[in-house]
């Protein structure tokens, strides 16, 4: 309902008097017809005109009424959306009142959108229904359901037909339009002028002198009533009254209290991207939001990695000495044990004389070439190690929760099966250099989110909302082990949580491995 101030002077007297045509007692009748024609799954509202316009604004149950008028399959409205948009709202009373148009309901008591959507004359909307269902009564095509007596039946036309006889008949009449003929039938007029027509012959033939007229007759009856006629040319537009005088201004009324909030609406659907501003002074920093209800407890994570192992501790403090054990029997003479390791070498001996030097002996000849060897077998290629992802957020997946790993459900490459779609985690299974990076589309809310490697922040990526849609983007290179797991998740409340996706933006989280080490 749109918030209008109230009204003074002028318009408020007129808005009194449009406010006191509103009937209760008919307001009654009409929500008893309503339920009977669409159906008993409709719940009647509480009297009063606030609660009979709150149950009609929205414009669903006007659409099933006039929808219930029609043979099915015929249905003047093919679809009843169910929306909380004003907008939506507002078209669907305006499609009501062009299906009572259509359906029979003069111009003249067709009300006006505002006159329901803001309340401004109730009368009227009363006025459109009560046609409505007398309309409905007259056609009597067995669509009506609920007591006949609540509505008038329309006045039908009685169309009248006369023989070309009839009509030249109706011609010698005179009507009273030629002026009064002193209580003298038409009949009697008929035969004076008939006898006196004969007496002017007849004197002619005799010369006789004209009598006094006689005593006029006694008056005929009515003659066949006259076709209809014609509706007149439309009347040229009256001249504008003057303007009248302006009326004193009235007390301001008491301060009302102050009213409770009402209830969030609905988030509306997405409008177009439209063009970018030129881009304003920074404002003041509002004040902090208060803190958001407590979550629902989360799942139990995962078995973390061990932890490293401890230093060794001190030896302890040695014990105090036992008591000397009782001397044991004498055993038996056990197997001779194997051979001992060799002893150690002697001291090294002298050095000898060196021998006389022999003579160089002969060159020999030069050797035949040898034949060309077989080919040896082809090597195997070496196999290189591959590791990459790249996975999206889809409309159910948006916005997500805080404080736990964010799930890119839609997965654009994963050949390797690296990426668990499931819990928005890459798990490392070769070692080495690898590249993160994520594209975020920010609208609604602000973001703020960090690249996470085993438990441990690696950076951090923020953006305040600023209206429309805004981007964002980060990435890091990180050598891995195998095991390693690296994931992206909001780094802070739910007002920092504002990752998008729809048909026309993606928040885009990918990764892959650059070399092996």
């Amino acid at each position: 309902m749109a918030n209008r101030g109230p009204s003074y002077g002028l318009s408020r007297e007129v808005q009194e008097k449009i406010e006191q045509k509103y009937d209760t007692e008919l307001e009654s009748r009409l929500v008893d017809w309503i339920v009977a024609q669409c159906g008993g799954n409709i719940e009647k509202p509480q009297p009063g005109k606030q609660n009979f316009q709150n149950w009609l604004m929205d414009g669903t149950i006007l659409c099933r009424l006039i929808n219930s008028l029609y043979p099915r399959g015929k249905e003047p409205i093919k679809k009843i959306p169910e929306t909380q948009m004003a907008f939506k709202q507002m078209e669907k009373i305006s499609q009501f009142l062009q299906a009572a148009e259509a359906y029979g309901v003069i111009t003249t008591d067709i009300f006006q959108t505002v006159d329901l959507w803001e309340g401004k004359d109730m009368a009227a909307v009363q006025r459109t229904l009560m046609a409505l269902g007398s309309v409905a009564l007259t056609k009597d095509d067995g669509l009506y359901r609920g007591n006949r007596d609540w509505f008038h039946r329309k006045s039908q036309g009685n169309r009248r037909e006369f023989s070309e006889e009839q009509l030249r008949q109706g011609q010698n009449l005179i009507g009273l339009q030629m002026g009064s003929n002193r209580g003298a039938s038409q009949a009697g007029m008929t035969v004076v002028l008939v006898n006196a027509a004969e007496q002017s012959i007849s004197d002619k033939n005799t010369g006789c002198v004209y009598g006094h007229p006689g005593i006029p007759g006694d008056p005929g009856h009515n003659g066949m009533p006259g076709r209809d006629g014609r509706d007149g040319a439309k009347g040229d537009k009256g001249d504008r009254g003057d303007l009248g005088t302006c009326g004193t201004a009235g007390k301001d009324g008491p301060k009302g209290d102050k009213g409770e909030p009402g209830v969030p609406g609905i988030a509306g659907a997405k409008g177009k991207h439209g063009d970018n501003g030129e881009r304003g002074s920074p404002g003041k920093m509002g004040p902090q939001g208060f803190p958001g209800p407590l979550g629902l407890k989360g799942q139990k994570g995962e078995l973390g990695l061990s932890g490293p192992q401890g230093i060794k501790g001190n030896v302890g403090p040695m014990g105090p000495v036992g008591p000397q054990g009782v001397v044991g029997y004498k055993g038996d003479k056990g197997i001779q044990g194997p051979l001992g390791p060799p002893g150690r070498p002697g001291p090294k001996g002298e050095i000898g004389h060196p021998g006389i030097k022999g003579s160089i002996g002969v060159r020999g000849e030069k050797g035949s070439k040898g034949d060309i060897g077989e080919q040896g077998r082809k090597g195997d290629m070496p196999e290189i190690p591959k590791s990459a992802f790249s996975a999206k957020l889809s409309e159910s997946s948006k916005l997500p929760a805080t404080f736990t790993p964010i799930v890119f459900d839609k997965i654009l490459y994963n050949s390797q099966g690296h990426y668990d779609p499931q819990t928005g985690r890459f798990t490392c299974a070769v070692r080495g250099v690898y590249f993160f990076i994520y594209h975020i589309t920010v609208f609604s809310r602000n973001v703020k989110v960090v690249l996470m490697k085993n438990g441990q922040p690696v950076i951090y990526t923020m953006d305040s909302y600023q209206g429309g849609e805004d981007q964002a983007s980060g990435g890091a290179v990180q050598e891995l082990q195998a095991g390693d797991r690296v994931w992206l998740q909001v780094a802070d409340g739910l007002l920092f949580n504002g990752l998008y996706a729809d048909e026309d933006d993606d928040t885009v989280f990918s990764g892959f491995l650059l070399f092996a080490t």
